[in-house]
């Protein structure tokens, strides 16, 4: 099928926690994941929407949100909001306009270089929308989010990369090793050594073309 990312593998829900989507990555456990299909593992809420846009590195970026009921899903998929937003083509324009400028600081961030004043200015007007507000369940066992529109989202996704340029993560800023991902990821680990956005994606098919190559080597 067209859009399938074929060497990827299965995948169910990912894990939320601090500082991540606390989403779903769209997929029905057991299914192919499909190229169309959003990115929440592993990732900070704003490096998750600077993923939206695939395949950076190479010569024919995929856009995963080509029209306003993608960005309406990822809205909902994302956990930014409990119910589907209104959006126009207008909502979209500004959201890709947005995207582009984290992805940006993101790699300015990576490259431990300024980042442009107009992109941080970009952030920040959106991040002075009124945002999301949170709502506990009623056994406190889970949080969602309400909000006004798509523009209460795009203030959630604007203040996520504050909080990071904010604390002390922001020195631990990297870009995906594989060379057609280029999306920024922030390296927790105790090493320092992460070198994928994700091991459920980049990760695992980094393995799985290494594994390739090691079985069509010629034996001495």
């Amino acid at each position: 099928m067209k859009g399938d990312l074929k060497d990827e593998a299965p995948v169910g829900a990912d894990a939320g926690g601090t500082g991540s989507t606390g989403g779903t990555d769209g997929t029905r456990e057991g299914r192919q994941r499909a190229k169309a299909d959003f990115r929440f593992d592993d990732a900070r809420l704003c490096f998750a929407f600077a993923g939206t846009l695939a395949d950076r590195g190479t010569g024919t970026p995929f856009e995963r949100l080509a029209r306003p009921e993608d960005l309406v899903r990822w809205a909902v998929e994302s956990g930014c909001t409990a119910a589907a937003p209104p959006c126009t083509a207008a909502d979209l324009e500004r959201a890709r306009h947005l995207r582009e400028a984290i992805h940006r600081t993101g790699r300015a961030l990576a490259d431990a270089v300024p980042p442009a004043p107009e992109d941080i200015a970009l952030v920040n007007r959106a991040a002075a929308e009124p945002p999301s507000t949170p709502e506990l369940a009623p056994d406190a066992s889970t949080v969602r989010w309400r909000g006004d529109g798509i523009a209460a989202v795009l203030s959630m996704v604007a203040r996520d990369l504050i909080a990071l340029c904010a604390s002390e993560h922001r020195t631990h800023v990297r870009l995906c090793g594989n060379p057609d991902c280029e999306v920024p990821f922030v390296d927790t680990s105790r090493a320092s050594a992460r070198r994928w956005c994700s091991m459920k994606t980049c990760g695992a098919l980094a393995k799985k073309r290494a594994y390739r190559a090691r079985k069509q080597a010629p034996e001495r």
